[in-house]
């Protein structure tokens, strides 16, 4: 899929981990983004996803957003989110659907999963991404985004900052919903 080169499209992505007490941040990073002419990316995990997601179709701004599936209908989504996916799409929102349908076995769904995270790597010029405990996918993704040298900014929470060859973190002194977060700066 072709990047749109005249409306950026952020990827908001991050780990299913992370606690409720972290979706008015989703919230208010991804509107922002927003506010800035971006259209949106996201999955439709529980989580930062689920956050994201939420706050969308909260705001009626579903339409400016697309969601990166494997699951080939409603039924693969997990039962957290299944009706909040079906109320973005019914709001507006674009879903980019996969081939499974999520009864696969675990080293099917798994792959189907980083596919899915590899094909919206491919449709962004840049990720947000919320990173709370182990975060085995988000940290795929990252990596992913990392090798196409596009701009990714990171929330640590409850955790160090991940270390990749040839990137160095650095604080985003911006502040506001910024506050906290951290940009990949490529030293190669």
């Amino acid at each position: 899929m072709e990047k749109e080169k005249q409306t950026k499209t952020i990827g908001v992505i991050g780990s299913r981990e992370l606690s409720h007490n972290y979706s008015p941040k989703v919230a208010t990073v991804t509107e922002n983004l927003l506010q800035r002419g971006c259209r949106i990316a996201s999955g439709g995990a529980v989580g930062t996803d689920e956050f994201c997601l939420s706050h969308l179709v909260h705001i009626g701004e579903a339409e400016k957003a697309t969601l990166y599936t494997p699951w080939n209908s409603y039924e693969g989504f997990p039962v957290k989110v299944r009706a909040l996916t079906r109320q973005f799409k019914e709001y507006g929102g674009s879903i980019i659907w996969g081939n499974i349908r999520g009864q696969e076995e675990y080293s099917i769904v798994r792959t189907a999963l980083l596919q899915r995270n590899i094909r919206l790597i491919e449709a962004v010029t840049g990720i947000v991404a919320f990173i709370a405990g182990e975060s085995k996918g988000t940290l795929f993704t990252i990596r992913k985004a990392l090798a196409e040298k596009l701009p990714v900014v990171i929330f640590c929470l409850d955790r160090a900052l991940p270390e990749f060859k040839n990137i160095k973190w650095r604080p985003i002194r911006c502040g506001g919903c910024w506050e906290g977060a951290y940009k990949a700066v490529y030293t190669r």
